[in-house]
Formats: structure tokens, sequence, C-alpha cells
């Protein structure tokens, strides 16, 4: 009878508990709308929850750039090439 190989050692996963960041858009767009639908101020003479929607838009590309970042830092680049190294298909052949 043939032993099978010992399986590979998965390397050390780093923490990518920076994601949560990813959070602060969606309580930014959603949750936080009755709040915003009340503020009667008009800054650049534009309703406030336009504004509003305008930061949103700001705040997200800065959470994401942030967490891109942070993810480089926490070696998850290095983790998506080994994935797509083994999950790689020739052309023609059936995914």
């Amino acid at each position: 009878m043939t032993s099978l190989p010992p399986p590979e050692r998965a390397p050390a996963r780093r923490s990518t508990a920076h994601r949560w960041l990813l959070v602060i858009p969606f309580v930014w767009q959603v949750a936080l709308v009755p709040v915003v639908n009340d503020v009667r101020a008009t800054p650049l003479e534009i309703p406030f929850p336009m504004f509003w929607q305008m930061l949103g838009i700001v705040a997200t590309s800065v959470v994401i750039a942030a967490v891109v970042r942070l993810d480089r830092a926490a070696g998850v680049d290095e983790e998506e090439r080994r994935f797509e190294a083994a999950t790689e298909t020739t052309a023609g052949e059936p995914a």
C-alpha cells in the first residue's frame, strides 16, 4: 500500500483585519441618510444630501486606496499570484 505525500504546508496567513475599513463607505452612504436628509445647509449652492454623496465618493476612494496599500503590505499580492498559478488553465482547455 502506498502512502500519500504529506500535504503542503500553507503559508502563514497575514492579518486582513484592515478590510473592515470597507464598512465605512457603506455606513456613509446608507446608514447616515436619515441624518443627512434633514440638514438644510447648501454648501456650494447645492442641496446638502447631494454634497454628502459627492463627499462619499471621495471618502470611498480614499478608503479603498488605503485597503489596497494595506493589502500589499500584508502580502496579499503574493497570495494572489500563487492562487492564479495554481488555477491557471492553458488556452483551449475547459475551465
